[in-house]
């Protein structure tokens, strides 16, 4: 769209190059492609020039490139580096002005498939007017590479200057577009977790998922002893929090108001013991789901709705999959709320991790009804000061005339044992790094495989909240954090 109609613009575009990276390996810094016999060639700028002025098609090598390549990573891509490089203002332009080029392309039938990620047809073009920006910069991008003649229509190429996107000013309202990103959430309800997240956790990195729903996959990691994670720290914090994990908003508000705060951590630890004793929920677990807890309020600003204790605090009136419910009330570009179902495991290999959470996400999605009969019973209503439930009763059971019921969205928290660093001969200050350099590329690893479990476990469209956590052995310190935090023998070291 800023192809050379004059030699003053005849230049080359350092952008333009940025873009044709999107079909090249990760952390590659100078486009080129692998021709017929077997060589690497690096496309220089007096070649882009000759795209730019419609004199030649791009090697068929390199619309071999468009065509092979994941989608969805190119579409990453271009999340990552091309969307965040883009003017804020000029970004409906430049949707506008992308359907415009094809709808007016004759030689593009209504029929053509335009789209590799989405179902879009130059039909369907012509009456769409919201879009997701991700999703139709890499459909476009992809067609334009893989599937066009750059040099039958040189005139119309040449009439497309550097303020070609002016002409769309006018029409900037007649779309909407929506971009892949973490919702900024505002707690509707007051959240329930205490103390400061990030004097226990460390944010270390986060990656964009190519589905078209909000999302956020975010990696964190302990604070440090030495050469060692900070399980201390991490017992206190769990410590401190186990007693609003464990009972209702109404429990803690009795407890508040008999002035028996001080006793909700010791309560809440008896009546775990006195639960997993019972048979009523089953041991193994409860590390993860209390993280899952903290994690989804702390992180996601989701506040809870039921704990996985308090679903067996009903004598089994219900049973649930869920290893929590929580409420996510989101200031995006369309506001929105969302009933987070979650599920949480620790297992020592992430991908196994990965594969479980997702499994266990299916079955929460056949049974999401069933789930959300929690949020609209009475059992429910009663575990809520009645000014809270008021508040959530408009918004999880609204009438007819003040909008939908929440969508149904899901929170996984991923446990999984730190492999391939070693401590030998190093100092403190190296292992360390070495440590968040691997949970770096850990996480930067499992996209695919996380995207590839979103399509066969059928949760494409949902929202995902995805927060991952190393331990140094993920089978054996659950354990001994979770005896050390109910006090029943063992324990940490």
């Amino acid at each position: 769209m800023t192809s050379c109609a004059i030699p003053a613009e005849r230049k080359f575009d350092s952008f333009c190059e940025k873009i044709m990276l999107s079909l090249c390996p990760t952390d590659v810094t100078a486009f080129s492609y692998i021709s017929a016999d077997g060589s690497n060639v690096t496309y220089t700028y007096t070649n882009f020039n000759k795209i730019h002025s419609a004199s030649q098609n791009l090697p068929t090598e390199v619309m071999q490139m468009a065509l092979t390549k994941d989608a969805r990573a190119i579409e990453r891509y271009f999340i990552s580096a091309i969307i965040p490089a883009m003017e804020e203002s000029r970004k409906k332009n430049a949707v506008l002005a992308l359907k415009n080029i094809i709808l007016k392309d004759n030689l593009i039938a209504d029929t053509t498939q335009l789209g590799t990620i989405s179902s879009l047809t130059k039909n369907d073009l012509k009456n769409k007017n919201e879009f997701v920006l991700s999703e139709f910069l890499t459909d476009t991008f992809i067609y334009a590479v893989a599937k066009t003649d750059n040099t039958t229509e040189a005139a119309f190429t040449k009439s497309i200057k550097k303020d070609f996107y002016a002409i769309y000013n006018q029409m900037v309202d007649t779309i909407k577009l929506y971009e892949v990103t973490k919702p900024k959430s505002v707690a509707t309800i007051p959240l329930t977790s205490k103390g400061k997240f990030d004097k226990v956790f460390t944010p270390i990195s986060s990656e964009r998922l190519s589905i078209s729903a909000s999302h956020d996959l975010q990696i964190f990691c302990l604070k440090f002893d030495d050469f060692d994670f900070d399980y201390h720290g991490l017992w206190k914090h769990l410590r401190n929090n186990i007693g609003y994990y464990v009972y209702s908003r109404a429990q803690i508000k009795q407890y508040m108001d008999d002035d028996e705060i001080s006793a909700l951590a010791y309560d809440a630890i008896a009546h775990i013991k006195e639960m997993i004793a019972n048979g009523k929920i089953l041991s193994g677990n409860e590390l993860g789901e209390l993280l899952l807890y903290i994690f989804l309020e702390q992180v996601l600003n989701a506040p809870k709705l039921m704990s996985k204790v308090e679903f067996g605090n009903h004598g089994g009136i219900f049973t649930s999959e869920s290893a929590g419910i929580h409420l996510l009330t989101a200031d995006a570009t369309v506001p929105f709320n969302q009933v987070v179902l979650g599920t949480s495991m620790i297992n020592g290999d992430l991908q196994t991790v990965i594969d479980l959470a997702f499994a266990d996400a299916q079955k929460l999605k056949y049974r999401k009804k069933d789930e959300r009969r929690f949020v609209e019973s009475n059992i429910f209503a009663a575990s809520f000061p009645e000014k809270i439930y008021e508040q959530l009763e408009s918004i999880i059971l609204p009438d007819e005339t003040s909008g939908k019921k929440p969508a149904t969205a899901f929170g996984m928290f991923l446990g999984y044992t730190l492999n391939g660093v070693s401590a030998d001969g190093k100092s403190i200050d190296v292992y360390q790094t070495d440590v968040l350099d691997k949970l770096k590329a850990d996480i930067l690893n499992q996209v695919s495989f996380i995207e590839s479990k979103i399509t066969q476990y059928g949760l494409d469209g949902y929202s995902l909240y995805i927060y991952l956590l190393p331990f140094a052995n993920a089978d054996e310190d659950k354990k001994n954090i979770i005896d050390k935090l109910l006090q029943s023998g063992g324990g940490m070291p």
